[in-house]
């Protein structure tokens, strides 16, 4: 596996393959008490490589570095299943991209936690807990192993995808603010 380094700090490269961290908009306000704000941010996949390449992107999930710069637990649930969609796994051909935007919520859980909650992995979410204002980093963690994959699928039922791209990422961070 070759990494290579980018002119845009928010892009890796793997073996052909470019994964740029997005912020739809770096600068966020913070919601009132009893109110939510939306928030998106996410993933460019760039296929420089010469062959097709399917991402499971259900699996990418948000890193988060608080305004102490630690690390953010994340926490995931599951309390149904869904069946994949074409988008969940395009196929990118070489010299095309994807774009791949997460739709959040930062929300209240009582007066003293506010969170921040997305969707993951067919039917499941991820929490972080306890978000202030302040500077934030996000990145995007992937991992997958399969190049083929059984899946439920809404018409066809179970079937089989190949052409997965297998390895592992983990995008550079994007400064997000909270205020």
């Amino acid at each position: 596996m070759k990494f290579y380094a980018s002119d845009n700090p928010n892009t890796i490269e793997i073996d052909g393959i470019c994964f740029e961290t997005l912020v739809a908009e770096e600068i966020i306000c913070l919601p009132k008490y009893g109110e939510q704000t939306s928030v998106q941010f996410g993933v460019r996949i760039v296929n420089k490589s010469s062959t097709p390449y399917r991402f499971d992107l259900p699996y990418f999930l948000p890193e988060i570095l608080n305004n102490y710069g630690q690390f953010m637990q994340i926490y995931l649930n599951k309390n149904a299943t869904r069946e994949v969609e074409d988008s969940d796994i395009p196929l990118i051909v070489p010299g095309e991209s994807w774009e791949f935007l997460i739709d959040a919520q930062f929300s209240w859980y009582g007066e003293n936690c506010l969170q921040l909650l997305g969707n993951a992995i067919y039917g499941g979410i991820w929490i972080f807990w306890y978000i202030q204002s302040g500077k934030y980093q996000v990145r995007f963690t992937y991992e997958n192993q399969l190049f083929k994959k059984k899946m439920i699928a809404l018409k066809e039922g179970r079937i089989e995808f190949d052409g997965f791209w297998t390895g592992k990422v983990i995008t550079p961070f994007k400064s997000l603010y909270l205020s």
